[in-house]
């Protein structure tokens, strides 16, 4: 087995269901999944990408190593697990959700051959360095409807809320520069936004860009064929329609309809109308998407 087949880079759009996917994945037979388990400081000395690469590269074996050696791994993690979302689904102070997540070792239970599938996800991290990446990993990306993005950054007490991406930005400077020149939150949450389509749809073969509707509408499914694996689908719930989304996805629908951004190569007006309408509603109307 090929070193690309047996280890998988995850990306996706922050707040795009990348932690679900990842616990998804890590339901396959001889397969582990890790969430975020690339300590950020192990950058913190340079912002040269081939060397970031060559790091990325090494965490990639080492890891593989220690799992078959000890039966543990480094990732982000709720309670030892790797769970779906890694923010609380209650709002906190200042009306922003918080992360309830940790960092530290899980233990690996399940049986592994030597040459067992090794998925690690890190958003912002992978989709500036894809170029590079994808020269030795299997790379994998997850979107989801560009209204129920924006709405989600709104809640959640993260960077994206302010509009950026730190591990992004050291390794994207054209991205750092286009964000450092924009005081508006919302504007530079739509240059993010923009950027993680474009590196997307430039970098990776369509087979390899999922949508987050698209994983839920199959129960899992669209993630497996993906991954060119089977896997029994399990019922999986649409969050698009959040009630938390609600305060202003109208005039979010309309400052994405005034753009010309990368997301319409993937989703249609009409999609986004609807995902607007079912925030709207609260759930009450549908979100499911075709695909």
């Amino acid at each position: 087995m090929s070193q690309r087949s047996r280890d998988w880079l995850l990306t996706g759009i922050p707040r795009a269901g990348t932690s679900l996917c990842c616990r998804l994945a890590g339901q396959l037979p001889n397969t582990v999944a890790l969430s975020e388990p690339i300590d950020s400081k192990i950058f913190a000395d340079t912002q040269d990408r081939g060397l970031a690469y060559e790091r990325i590269c090494r965490f990639m074996a080492q890891t593989r190593q220690r799992i078959l050696a000890e039966g543990r791994a480094e990732s982000v993690h709720v309670q030892g697990r790797v769970d779906d979302n890694m923010v609380a689904t209650e709002v906190a102070d200042a009306a922003l959700r918080r992360r309830r997540t940790e960092r530290g070792d899980i233990r690996i239970h399940k049986p592994l051959s030597p040459d067992f599938t090794l998925l690690v996800k890190h958003n912002a991290l992978f989709a500036a360095l894809l170029p590079l990446l994808t020269r030795r990993f299997s790379c994998l990306a997850l979107l989801r409807n560009p209204v129920a993005v924006l709405a989600s950054w709104q809640t959640v007490a993260l960077p994206v809320q302010r509009g950026r991406v730190p591990a992004g930005e050291r390794f994207a400077p054209d991205l750092c520069a286009a964000l450092a020149a924009e005081a508006d939150a919302l504007q530079r949450q739509l240059i993010v936004l923009n950027w993680f389509y474009e590196q997307y749809d430039e970098n990776l073969p369509r087979a390899h860009i999922v949508r987050y509707e698209d994983v839920v509408t199959t129960g899992g499914a669209a993630l497996y064929r993906a991954l060119g694996n089977a896997h029994p689908s399990e019922a999986l719930a649409n969050r698009n329609a959040n009630a938390l989304y609600g305060s202003n996805v109208e005039h979010l629908l309309a400052v994405l309809q005034r753009e010309r951004g990368a997301w319409w190569r993937f989703y249609t007006a009409a999609e986004c109308e609807r995902a607007a309408l079912a925030i709207r509603n609260g759930g009450a109307a549908t979100s499911q998407e075709s695909g």
